[in-house]
């Protein structure tokens, strides 16, 4: 009787031990399987904004070795992706964002069009955190990233201006002096006030005060030197 009491207790022990082992084994699992999802989430949405701004970069004409930068960035990423999840449609998704990405081209689109202007501010934006980011972590150090964050300035005030010249343009084929001037003024206003070398303003400034002075000529004086003499010694 005794030594089947001790079975029952050993059996009765086996058996808790099992389902202790079974339940950290589930535990440990769906943790795991929650993690991943989790990361496979985080690293699409990285890796989706990365490409999206990317493609922002290239329709504006930015400097290649930032973009190039980046690519690095969101390689990294979707390798990640590959191996967490291969067959995925977020790893199908990506490679198709990836390849629209690749073949952008440069694009005046962005200048006359209010909406798609903002598009690519927002991720100049977004690149300039990203600049930030990759500064902390080491990946890149704070010269070059000083370098970056100027450019990605000198871009953003030369899309504003140059949007501002594109649509003076396009409302003057319809003879429309009071708006375009209103573009040209605005332009000149930004690109004076930019924080650049004046050899980087130069051209944009000298086209943008000739199309002024052909809306808004000089007033020329309607007095004579003759009377110009005559009021300067009127006392």
């Amino acid at each position: 009787m005794l030594i089947e009491n001790v079975v029952y207790i050993i059996a009765i022990v086996c058996i808790g031990v099992m389902a202790i082992a079974l339940n950290y084994f589930i535990t440990n699992r769906e943790r795991d399987s929650s993690n991943k999802y989790e990361r496979l989430n985080w690293l699409n949405e990285q890796a989706t904004r990365t490409l999206e701004a990317m493609k922002a970069l290239k329709e504006s004409n930015c400097k290649p070795e930032i973009i190039d930068r980046l690519n690095q960035h969101v390689t990294l990423q979707i390798e990640e992706i590959s191996t967490l999840a291969p067959d995925s449609d977020i790893m199908n998704r990506i490679n198709q964002k990836k390849e629209v990405t690749d073949n952008t081209m440069n694009s005046a689109r962005h200048l006359s069009n209010d909406r798609e202007l903002k598009r690519i501010q927002i991720y100049i934006t977004y690149t300039e955190r990203l600049i930030r980011q990759m500064v902390r972590n080491r990946s890149i150090n704070m010269k070059l990233g000083k370098s970056y964050m100027s450019e990605l300035y000198w871009l953003n005030i030369r899309n504003v201006v140059d949007a501002h010249r594109t649509q003076a343009d396009r409302v003057m084929e319809n003879d429309d002096k009071l708006t375009a001037l209103s573009h040209l003024k605005h332009a000149k206003a930004v690109i004076f006030r930019a924080q650049v070398s004046q050899a980087l303003k130069q051209d944009r400034l000298t086209d943008i005060q000739k199309k002024i002075d052909l809306i808004e000529p000089k007033k020329a004086s309607y007095l004579s030197a003759d009377d110009e003499d005559d009021l300067n010694n009127f006392y």
